[in-house]
């Protein structure tokens, strides 16, 4: 399919324009989430195949050495997130855990490492499990994984915040998960 080497060879520019450690480019990054963003309302198949190839880049980026550029693949995967858990997804699907792995995966390659990636990581999860709680189906698993994880960690505020969360999605929605 021409589209998916199309973001294949988007991919490619992006790792090239952030292989430089002082002064990285975006540009190609920020392409991506327009591209994911126009692409998914495609057929399910057909983007399976297109996230599949972004969420290992978001994934890949989520462990540059540049936190600002971290902050901003993570913030994309929020802002894409937010569009796609309002899409339907169905009984026999798990679109929204495949999408919301990059988190959990972003999440774990920072798990010695860096605080702030995991305190925004947990932010964004936060925010989108309660904002977006009738919609979600098959990505509480992701989810609950991510607190999980925060919830092990040594950071006070961390593994409060991800109590709380858990807390608030069981008391006030505890149907849906």
């Amino acid at each position: 399919m021409a589209v998916i080497s199309f973001i294949e060879n988007l991919c490619k520019i992006s790792k090239t324009e952030l292989s430089d450690q002082t002064n990285p480019r975006k540009f190609s990054l920020q392409c991506m989430v327009e591209v994911a963003d126009l692409n998914m309302a495609r057929i399910r198949f057909v983007w399976q195949k297109i996230w599949k190839v972004m969420s290992e880049h978001f994934v890949w980026v989520g462990k540059h050495d540049n936190l600002m550029v971290t902050m901003f693949a993570i913030d994309s995967l929020r802002q894409l997130a937010d569009k796609f858990l309002e899409r339907e997804e169905y009984m026999s699907f798990n679109f929204q855990k495949d999408f919301l792995k990059p988190f959990e995966l972003i999440m774990l390659n920072n798990w010695h490492t860096r605080s702030e990636i995991k305190e925004f990581i947990v932010m964004c999860i936060t925010n989108l499990s309660g904002m977006k709680t009738a919609y979600i189906k098959s990505g509480w698993s992701v989810i609950i994984n991510i607190f999980t994880l925060a919830a092990q960690g040594t950071e006070e505020q961390l593994v409060k915040a991800s109590f709380n969360a858990i807390k608030l999605a069981v008391n006030n929605h505890f149907s849906l998960l």
